[in-house]
């Protein structure tokens, strides 16, 4: 599935701020699971931005503004083809022991197995997990469904209901939540049976959802990998969901996160928006940009599935220079309007 993903944020203060630092997650990465085929950043005030890879491999952009501002629009456009793998087909023959064997065969795994700030333990979590009865040769593809009844039936989803900083105790405590809380139950039962789990951030196609969404990666063995748990839905992960980052908790992949100076009041505004299309616009093709070293990015090829780190990082690097032209030309046209005016 080819889906358009436009994910705007704007900034409102009451006062005028200045020396704004902020950083993004909004680029939607290449995996064995999609391709990003096209990822533009726009930001007015026109500020200039420095994409770098935080602790956990996302990419993130550092933006900088220093002038004195009140608002800030940041409109971000992607193009995804996904084309995920059925996790019902990947996890025949998985059980929780054969998943257990190797939870602990890498330090990256590692990271993901103990308690984090907000997918925090408890007594809560000791009488959830007590109610899975999860014996060693249970099926993987039973336990998931267990701990997923579990979450659902322990909290409901109630919009607006709690915030970014809600830890998994006080969802629970509160009986409601939104996506952001049922992962970190979820991960949190995860980790509290042995099986590492981590946070995912990105975007969900599905009729009036307007907003970011969450889900769990779950570490079901070494044959299997890394399979998608969607416990708002209930559901594995399918081609509707696209992922931009993943971290041990929300605090690790916010969509945006910065300091400004100044005495203002903050207010931000989301909007997403995801849409299947046929194809790829034709002012979203460019060859130089798109295609190097025998390999394309065109609409049904490959994209970077297979690709090295080398290319990745040179594919990167083309991104990069295409959003500085778009800037560039951006603050051209600006100043020409101001000349303009004051002819």
């Amino acid at each position: 599935m080819l889906l358009r993903i436009e994910h705007e944020t704007v900034l409102s203060y009451s006062e005028p701020v200045f020396e704004h630092v902020f950083e993004l997650r909004m680029a939607p990465v290449s995996n064995d699971d999609q391709t990003t085929l096209g990822y533009r950043l726009q930001v007015a005030p026109l500020a200039p931005s420095t994409p770098y890879r935080d602790g956990h491999g996302n990419r993130v952009e550092l933006i900088t503004l220093l002038p004195t501002c009140q608002k800030i629009c940041v409109r971000a456009i992607s193009f995804v083809r996904t084309h995920r793998k059925d996790a019902i087909t990947r996890l025949a023959g998985a059980t929780l022991e054969s998943a257990l064997a190797s939870a602990k065969s890498s330090v990256e795994i590692l990271d993901y197995l103990g308690h984090s700030n907000l997918a925090d333990g408890g007594i809560w979590l000791d009488e959830l997990s007590s109610k899975l009865a999860a014996p060693a040769d249970l099926p993987l593809e039973v336990l998931i469904h267990r701990m997923m009844e579990a979450v659902s039936s322990s909290i409901r989803y109630e919009k607006s209901a709690t915030g970014v900083g809600t830890k998994a105790s006080e969802a629970m405590a509160m009986g409601c939540g939104v996506c952001q809380d049922f992962s970190h139950i979820l991960i949190a039962l995860c980790r509290k049976v042995g099986l590492p789990a981590r946070y995912v951030s990105g975007y969900i196609h599905e009729p009036g959802e307007i907003a970011t969404h969450a889900w769990v990666q779950v570490w079901c063995g070494a044959q299997v990998g890394w399979i998608d748990i969607d416990p708002t839905h209930r559901c594995f992960v399918g081609e509707n969901h696209v992922q931009v980052g993943f971290g041990c908790d929300f605090s690790d992949v916010p969509p945006n996160r910065g300091s400004w100076r100044g005495q203002a009041e903050e207010n931000i505004q989301v909007s997403v928006r995801v849409e299947p299309v046929s194809r790829l616009p034709a002012d979203w093709i460019d060859s130089e940009s798109l295609s190097f070293k025998g390999y394309s990015l065109e609409s049904g090829s490959p994209g970077l599935r297979g690709l090295g780190r080398l290319a990745s990082r040179h594919y990167q690097r083309l991104l990069y220079r295409q959003q500085q032209q778009q800037q560039q030309q951006q603050q051209q046209q600006q100043q020409q309007q101001q000349q303009q005016q004051q002819q």
